[in-house]
């Protein structure tokens, strides 16, 4: 399955235009397969970027690959890809003067704080509407939703735990009340992805 993955990663419906950088899914691929350590890893899979003419432009690509990985490999994959996005986050930031300003990343940064990530994200992953394409959902599909929708809320819970990728525990706090609260709320789907919530960053929400 990994190969397969890695192969569509990098050639998205076989245009390598679109894809990730080879050296980027290397890495990624190495660290996931336990022959090189988060540190290695993180060296490895930054390395096109800061040697990109254009790192502000290139960046997403990454943090595409890496939130692609959290949502799509196998759960025993997440706590690694967790682990490989804070080392991601404390690699020393590179000499950009060399780089047109207008290429530079937000902020200016590459690392510290993920810039961008948790923006990514968000315009990936959240839906408004998703209760309505459940509800009109073939079984097979309204099982893949609600999978999907308590998977997203177990990553999304880990970063806030860690601290990680800007992403608001305010979406924590969203799930639960909307899983007792809401009259159109789909009990099988919403009741699990809040306890997912609560059981991984319920010290956060205490705090």
């Amino acid at each position: 399955m990994l190969d397969a993955w890695f192969s569509n990663k990098l050639a998205p419906d076989g245009d390598v235009k679109d894809g990730c950088h080879p050296d980027e899914a290397e890495a990624l691929k190495k660290y996931l397969r336990h022959e090189i350590t988060a540190e290695e890893a993180a060296h490895a899979i930054s390395r096109p970027i800061e040697n990109s003419s254009n790192p502000g432009e290139d960046l997403p690509r990454l943090w595409d690959l890496l939130i692609d990985a959290l949502l799509e490999l196998p759960l025993d994959n997440t706590k690694r890809l967790i682990t490989l996005i804070q080392t991601i986050e404390n690699l020393p930031e590179p000499d950009m003067t060399a780089v047109e300003e207008g290429k530079r990343p937000a902020h200016g940064k590459l690392w510290r704080g993920l810039p961008g990530f948790g923006h990514l994200y968000a315009d990936i992953h959240q839906s408004t509407d998703w209760r309505e394409e459940a509800l009109e959902a073939e079984a097979t599909e309204r099982r893949r939703l609600r999978e999907y929708h308590i998977r997203k809320a177990k990553i999304e819970a880990q970063l806030v735990a860690e601290g990680l990728a800007g992403i608001p525990i305010d979406w924590g706090y969203e799930t639960v009340t909307d899983a007792l609260e809401r009259k159109d709320a789909l009990l099988d789907v919403e009741i699990p992805a809040a306890a997912e919530w609560l059981s991984i960053a319920g010290a956060r929400f205490w705090e």
